[in-house]
């Protein structure tokens, strides 16, 4: 009775482990695969890794760096690529690679850790082996005129933008050579390097007209104000004779301005004599509080009018006539036309 029991058991455990205990290799497809067998030397073609395993499986692929074996180098890795199918996972890597050595090579068996989670089981598959040929071209032994010379690099034609970095250093060289000469001829001349365009200085009689005007608008010893009057009356005067004659009027005493005027000729002896007669008019009262009357102020302010047209350039004058019968002859001919 004992005997039969342990027979009795001994054939339940044998059966429990072959009915509930599958191996891992009877659930899990390993390819591994070249896309030829047969490739030129400096070709390239793909190796691919593809597993199936369950849903609830892992797997480990081997790793590679630069090569997978000597003389068989790796350009690129693939990311994996996985699908998953009726519970099943299909898991797919490729390499690209290429050989620079004719010959025949074996890859061989890669290795593959498989893992079960759910039984915690862990096994390492083995792949199937690979062999490949790697040739050199086949020369052709019939035609002798097979084997020819290297080709020379064929002329592509220049293009601005290969030209355009050494135009664009060479002008910035002659821009520096030009800014230095520049310098270097400012420096020796000792000039200043930046000159500022001065706006050209209006006529002399032009600025003393319009300051009489202002003037005279301004009616100040109308207003009793004769000695604010007569001092810009003289300041006036003063600056027309510095700006047209060249004289320092208005560092000078009436005294010396009358000396200057002599020296240099550039009045008629009525002028001189009323232009003195106006500027010691004009000191007596700045200066000794005199009184004037009021025929004696139009009298001086119309000197000053006098003064400035009688002694205004001639060539302005000679231009203004210029334009003036310039002006009358274009109308002439269009009234003609």
């Amino acid at each position: 009775m004992k005997n039969t029991i342990t027979k009795m058991y001994t054939v339940g455990l044998l059966f429990s482990i072959i009915v509930f205990s599958q191996p891992l290799n009877a659930q899990v497809a390993i390819n591994v695969k070249m896309d030829t067998n047969m490739m030129l030397i400096g070709d390239q073609t793909n190796i691919t890794l593809e597993v199936v395993i369950p849903a609830d499986y892992s797997v480990d692929f081997p790793v590679y760096n630069d090569t997978i074996i000597e003389k068989l180098e790796i350009l690129d890795i693939m990311p994996f690529d996985t699908v998953v199918e009726n519970d099943l996972l299909k898991i797919k890597q490729q390499y690209l690679v290429t050989s620079f050595d004719s010959g025949w090579y074996a890859i061989p068996p890669m290795e593959f850790v498989i893992a079960c989670s759910a039984d915690s089981l862990v096994d390492t598959l083995l792949s199937n082996p690979l062999y490949f040929g790697v040739m050199t071209m086949p020369l052709d032994s019939v035609n002798a005129d097979s084997v020819t010379d290297i080709k020379a690099p064929i002329g592509a034609p220049l293009t601005f933008r290969e030209v355009l970095p050494f135009a664009s250093i060479g002008l910035g060289i002659l821009l520096i050579l030009f800014l230095v000469y520049f310098l270097y001829m400012k420096f020796a001349r000792n000039e200043a390097i930046f000159v500022k365009k001065e706006k050209p200085k209006e006529p002399a009689h032009l600025i003393a007209f319009r300051s009489l005007d202002a003037l005279k608008e301004a009616k100040l010893w109308q207003q009793g104000k004769n000695k604010i009057f007569y001092s810009q009356l003289t300041d006036i005067i003063r600056t027309y004779i510095e700006d047209r004659f060249g004289i320092y009027a208005m560092e000078m005493t009436t005294d010396e301005i009358i000396e200057s005027v002599i020296s240099e000729s550039v009045l008629e002896k009525e002028l001189k004599n009323e232009l003195f007669d106006t500027l010691v008019r004009a000191d007596f009262v700045k200066f000794a509080k005199a009184t004037t009357l009021d025929n004696e102020n139009e009298l001086s302010i119309k000197f000053a009018y006098e003064f400035v047209i009688k002694t205004k350039l001639a060539e302005i004058i000679e231009e203004e006539l210029d334009e003036e019968q310039d002006e009358s002859q274009n109308q002439i001919s269009q009234e003609n036309r």
